[in-house]
């Protein structure tokens, strides 16, 4: 796509995600409370701007914005005008979403959706497939809206120490795992 400058416009970075909720108290519990992560900001919306992008008349929202550090923004959002209905979708249905986060301890963050009666897929999986993905620990669970959520633990960094005596050369690999 040329611009007025001639040049080639391009996307230039991630912005945001967004999941439509049936009720967003719900999903800011979640999101917030369960999962840790900040409410940025929140409120209500029927601005008409609203009903332009999205070719609706008489738009109405609740909205909160999450704070996903480095300046994303999960946005969690309410129609309350037009009100929708639920989707039912799996995983691995053509178009089907899901979300990743990054946590500091799986197993603690499971126990505690576990606890809260969250729909969890399985208890953390270590990946042993050599490549980018090698050591992280994974699981899967459901939003309060049926959104999937994957949430990673990614091994720290391996360190590998090389020893030089004379003629014998050691290599020590150590890995968190």
């Amino acid at each position: 796509m040329e611009t007025a400058k001639g040049m080639r416009a391009k996307v230039t970075g991630f912005d945001h995600v967004s999941v439509t909720s049936s009720d967003l108290d719900a999903s800011i519990a979640f999101y917030s409370d369960l999962l840790g992560l900040p409410v940025a900001a929140r409120g209500e919306s029927q601005d008409q701007e609203l009903a332009v992008m999205m070719d609706q008349e008489g738009v109405r929202i609740r909205w909160a914005d999450i704070d996903m550090g480095d300046g994303t923004i999960l946005e969690l959002i309410q129609f309350l005008h037009p009100a929708g209905e639920p989707v039912s979708r799996s995983l691995w249905d053509p178009g089907a979403t899901h979300i990743g986060f990054q946590v500091d301890d799986i197993a603690a963050v499971h126990d505690r959706l576990r606890e809260a009666d969250v729909r969890v897929v399985s208890g953390p999986v270590r990946l042993t497939e050599e490549g980018s993905w090698y050591g992280a620990e994974v699981l899967y669970a459901v939003d309060p809206d049926g959104t999937w959520i994957e949430l990673v633990e990614r091994p720290e960094a391996v360190t590998v120490m090389h020893r030089v005596d004379g003629d014998d050369t050691s290599v020590q690999i150590t890995d968190r795992a």
